[in-house]
């Protein structure tokens, strides 16, 4: 299917729009030619010698030439209207259907350099915008120049076909100055394999500045970010005066050629003339509408930089719509347990992350997390901990092995209901910029959650009495990022957004690492009566939060190397023996 026909079923649904507007702008179109015509023939009216003659027909061509004028502004005003409410009718759906296809792409998607946040912002932002360059008003101009060379050539060949022929023996030569515009058009729109553009370069530093600018000031990096921001627009403004010289001389090779067309049309239709095959009014009617066409065709060509632009964001948004995601969390495919246990299981799993398929994480992976136990993962940074609470939540799916529940594969689950048995608490908690009793509420879409279930998950979270000391209260905002909140309060609002959907599993990963003492007691506090009752999967850095665990399994190099509880750990003096060595001595020197 041709590539313009692919879009316009983008825009199917303003399909009436778009026919009016067509029509329109094919009407406006011919508007020109059709004046021409008529102003061609006032010259003749002028030289009339009887002037009764001569009054009749210039009140004639007034009015014809009112018409003429109100037919043109009436066509345009629809042709105007209907086509940009058609390009804003497409640019916002687009945004919508993109950003709803980026929320269904897996997580390893995102993991990819080219998909980083600033880079897909931009697209969101601007690719869409740029479509109305493909449809829309530019669409509606594309037409009028169709229409307008449909009327000139008619009416031209009527009046005289044979100096029509020889001013279309230029057509090769306006045609060759169009591709080498368009070409130059393509390639300043970024019309290009590389999907990493400048502009998403640049967003991206702007991005990472712009959200750590507490970090970015207090270590002075202001000036590498804008070396680095500089560095991404300097190649596309090279290639941008690049393109300047190429399109100057394409741009002065066309209105030059106007110029030469009109030399040899005129040296040959005074030689009809001569030749009695023409009249003087034919000749300066065929100039007149081919003149008045050429600058109908002209506001096309001027607007060939949104065509190509419109073309280039065009072909990253259906790349991006055509993308099937691998794991689709709207999936609503896969089984439903009626009963749940919670039992956990990884047979012998291999995983490597997509974006870093050299760097094995998980080898000949196998753990158990029993119904109602609390399991515990310890081991060295980097030896695959958190990669296992990624894949029970199906962020990943191993490259062998599989993750049962219940002893079911989860892929064979329904992906929404799985992950409504899972409540998650991060070591760097992520609240929205909403109150608090929203991003409590937040942590169960299927429902309606009432300020009573709010209010008691908080008091599982120790966190209820320092809410209700607020001025708002649960109303208070907890800021960008949570930014209003302090790490301790973020982390007990975590818990009980976590808590709010009575999970059937808690999945802990370093929830306590990043908080003083003081904040980790109480946070602890708060995981230990969470965990009760519940199957509960922990990642600790910190020994002395897992101790009471169930079981505690020590993680190195993707495999389980020790397992057991923590007295039975020490007594075998391996590598858990040595990593709770290695923190009890910083603790007994702080104690001396």
């Amino acid at each position: 299917m041709p590539f313009i026909l692919k879009v316009l079923r983008l825009n199917a649904p303003e399909w009436i729009y778009l026919l009016f507007g067509a029509i329109a702008s094919l009407i406006f179109g011919g508007i020109m030619p059709a004046f021409s015509l008529v102003f061609s023939q006032v010259f003749g009216a002028l030289a009339e010698t009887d002037p009764n003659k001569q009054e009749e027909q210039i009140r004639t061509y007034t009015y014809v030439i009112f018409l003429i004028g109100l037919a043109g502004g009436i066509s345009q005003i629809i042709s105007s209207v209907t086509l940009a409410k058609a390009g804003e009718e497409l640019t916002m759906r687009m945004r919508i259907l993109s950003f709803k296809t980026i929320l269904r792409q897996e997580i390893g998607w995102f993991d990819i350099d080219e998909n980083n946040l600033g880079a897909l912002v931009t697209r969101l932002s601007s690719d869409a915008a740029s479509l109305k360059g493909f449809t829309g008003p530019t669409f509606g101009v594309i037409l009028s120049a169709v229409g307008a060379l449909v009327t000139a050539l008619a009416i031209s060949f009527e009046a005289g076909w044979k100096l029509t022929l020889v001013i279309l023996c230029f057509t090769p030569l306006m045609v060759f100055t169009g591709l080498i515009q368009g070409e130059q058009f393509s390639k300043a729109a970024g019309d290009k394999k590389d999907s990493s553009t400048a502009a998403e370069e640049g967003g991206k530093y702007a991005t990472q500045a712009i959200e750590n600018i507490r970090t970015v000031v207090s270590l002075h990096l202001e000036d590498n970010f804008i070396q680095l921001y500089e560095e991404a627009f300097d190649r596309d403004f090279r290639n941008r005066m690049l393109y300047l010289h190429y399109i100057s001389f394409a741009n002065a090779l066309a209105n030059s050629l106007m110029f030469f067309i009109h030399a040899a049309s005129f040296g040959y239709g005074v030689k009809l003339i001569q030749d009695k095959d023409m009249t003087f009014d034919s000749v300066f009617r065929v100039f007149s509408v081919i003149t008045f066409a050429a600058m109908t065709i002209g506001r096309s060509a001027s607007m060939a930089p949104s065509y190509a632009k419109g073309k280039a964001s065009a072909r990253r948004i259906l790349d991006l719509n055509k993308r099937e995601s691998k794991i689709d969390p709207e999936d609503s495919s896969g089984i439903t347990l009626s009963n749940t246990n919670g039992n956990i299981e990884f047979r012998d799993v291999r995983f490597r992350y997509p974006a870093r398929p050299k760097l094995r994480i998980l080898h000949r992976f196998n753990l158990n997390c029993n119904s109602g136990e609390t399991t515990a993962l310890v081991g060295p940074s980097g030896s695959g901990k958190s990669t296992t609470v990624a894949l029970i939540q199906r962020f990943y799916d191993p490259l062998t092995g599989t993750v049962l529940l219940d002893g079911h594969d989860i892929k064979t689950l329904n992906i929404q209901w799985l992950r409504s048995l899972l409540g998650l608490v991060q070591q760097e908690p992520v609240l929205f910029n909403l109150s608090i009793r929203d991003n409590i509420a937040y942590g169960d879409n299927n429902r309606q959650v009432t300020q009573d279930e709010i209010e008691a998950a908080a008091r599982k979270a120790n966190i209820h009495d320092i809410i209700t000391s607020l001025p708002e209260g649960y109303g208070t905002s907890c800021g960008a990022k949570g930014g209003q909140l302090s790490g301790g309060q973020k982390q007990r609002i975590a818990i009980a957004r976590a808590l709010v959907r009575n999970p059937k599993i808690l999945l802990l990963d370093e929830a306590t690492s990043a908080l003083d003492n003081k904040s980790e007691k109480i946070v602890q506090e708060a995981l230990d009566q969470a965990r009760t009752g519940r199957t509960c999967l922990t990642i600790a850095h910190r020994l002395s939060t897992i101790r009471n665990s169930d079981k505690i399994c020590v993680v190195d190099r993707g495999q389980i190397k020790e397992s057991g509880r923590h007295e039975q750990l020490l007594q075998q003096q391996g590598i858990y023996y040595k990593l709770n060595m290695a923190q009890e001595r910083p603790e007994n020197e702080k104690v001396k």
